[in-house]
């Protein structure tokens, strides 16, 4: 599997905050495919899968996979703070044959480095030959990957094949490229920060995966595109017309604003579940996303 490119962070459609929509869902993934998008990611941040029961969960993945048919890679997105329990899930969401799983280093019990490194060690082997991408998002786990801890995990486990930084920092990003990249040539750096994809992509990163693909997919592929054929005047331009929204789309915590732009252009109901909570400041995105309707 070639993580390269542009991978979309799927939005849940959800009926009024309650059960999956998989109607929008297939709508969604069609919607996806027909742009020409590299791969989509299910259940990750943007699609709520801290909300997700596990059932909800495996149905979702099943699912997409089933609409997908081989048209696209599928990723699934996977978390617990609880090693054991994420151990379980990955078992069993492995039957599904998922192209790669992204998963988020725990949240809450701020382990250390080592703590990191063996909860990452456990998932690699339960994921078996299924390739794994840790994801990096400080910001929602309270505790950021080291560079070195990631040289460690590459080092043990050949199926760890690539980072996606949410770090919030391009000082973070860029050290984990530079410390990891030293070691393993060949691995995936993905950005997780939409505004951040152009500067990433110029410094070494292989592509995105990203919130702002839900609304503008052909868009941002054309930014990753150019960006990884070495056309940054193209991909700056691109990265400019995109800006506001990519911006817009975090004036309140993700997906909200994104679900309010996807229920504007027909892909769901704009609910999220509990303890998120609808946009409700909602000028800056309708402005940004004027030029797109």
């Amino acid at each position: 599997m070639n993580f390269s490119g542009l991978g979309t962070a799927l939005i849940t459609p959800f009926k009024n905050g309650g059960e999956i929509d998989f109607t929008f869902m297939e709508k969604l993934i069609e919607f996806q495919i027909k742009s020409g998008v590299d791969y989509l990611v299910v259940a990750g941040s943007t699609g709520e899968a801290a909300t997700l029961m596990d059932e909800e969960h495996y149905a979702l993945l099943k699912f997409v996979k089933e609409k997908a048919n081989g048209r696209i890679p599928v990723v699934a997105g996977v978390s617990s703070n609880n090693t054991k329990a994420l151990v379980q899930k990955i078992q069993k969401l492995n039957s599904l044959g998922a192209s790669g799983y992204l998963v988020v280093s725990p949240y809450y019990n701020k382990p250390t480095q080592e703590g990191l490194f063996l909860h990452y060690s456990e998932v690699a082997l339960a994921a078996g030959s299924i390739p794994v991408i840790l994801y990096n998002i400080p910001g929602r786990t309270a505790v950021s990957i080291a560079p070195e801890t990631v040289v460690r995990l590459v080092g043990k486990h050949k199926n760890i094949v690539g980072i996606k930084e949410s770090s919030g920092s391009l000082d973070t990003d860029l050290d984990m490229y530079k410390k990891v990249h030293d070691k393993k040539p060949d691995f995936y750096f993905i950005s997780g920060d939409d505004s951040y994809t152009l500067p990433l992509m110029a410094a070494g990163y292989c592509g995105a995966i990203a919130v702002i693909s839900n609304e503008v997919p052909v868009q941002m592929k054309q930014l990753i595109d150019a960006a990884n054929t070495g056309d940054f005047a193209k991909a700056r331009k691109v990265h400019y017309e995109l800006l506001d929204l990519m911006r817009a789309n975090f004036v309140e915590t993700s997906p909200g604003p994104v679900k309010y732009a996807m229920k504007k252009m027909g892909y769901c109901d704009g609910s999220v579940r509990l303890p998120l909570s609808e946009l409700k400041s909602s000028e800056k995105l309708d402005e940004a996303l004027k030029r797109f309707l």
